[in-house]
């Protein structure tokens, strides 16, 4: 994956969401609105929605196109694939956070309750802290990274792996989890 550069707004992208937005029956802002909105309010609802999404910055790569912008005390990156396959490598998202955001920033992906869920391709969102201080109250406590792909069979310590150091590693990794504790 190359590093990411920085390009310019296509203005003709907020048009293209307009368009589609505009043409949906009026039942699908209900949900919004609270009822079917008149032709004027859902030209007022969109708008306001382009400006939310609005995003002034976008960055880009050989794989990714990436929108970055502030939502407080977050900074949201909107990531997806030029070629519109599914994202499946978490790396490439580590990676993206650190080179847009920075390495000391925690982000997270939310997966929502069904009544908050918006799925329209294969976008991916990572809410990043905008602190790079801020540490999520979940998660590992330390750093562990290995250089082999460990491998749990079962709950015979010997299927983590073949070697001692790999093995060493997982003991390590049992005992990183928060509140758990291996006896």
């Amino acid at each position: 994956m190359n590093r990411f550069k920085q390009i310019a707004a296509d203005v003709r992208e907020n048009q293209i969401y307009r368009d589609t937005l505009l043409a949906q029956p009026g039942e699908f802002f209900r949900a919004y609105c609270g009822h079917i909105p008149t032709l004027t309010e859902r030209i007022h609802l969109v708008e306001h929605l382009i400006q939310l999404s609005a995003s002034p910055e976008i960055y880009i790569n050989d794989i990714y196109r990436v929108r970055k912008r502030r939502a407080a005390p977050f900074i949201h990156l909107d990531v997806c694939r030029h070629d519109e396959e599914p994202c499946t490598s978490w790396r490439d998202f580590q990676r993206i956070k650190n080179e847009l955001i920075g390495p000391e920033h925690e982000g997270v992906e939310l997966f929502p309750a069904e009544s908050r869920l918006v799925d329209t391709a294969n976008q991916y969102h990572i809410w990043v802290m905008a602190d790079p201080l801020y540490r999520f109250p979940l998660g590992y406590k330390n750093r562990l990274v290995m250089d082999k792909v460990v491998v749990c069979q079962g709950n015979n310590e010997q299927s983590f792996a073949s070697d001692n150091s790999s093995f060493a590693a997982a003991k390590g990794l049992v005992q990183n989890i928060s509140g758990i504790r291996k006896t």
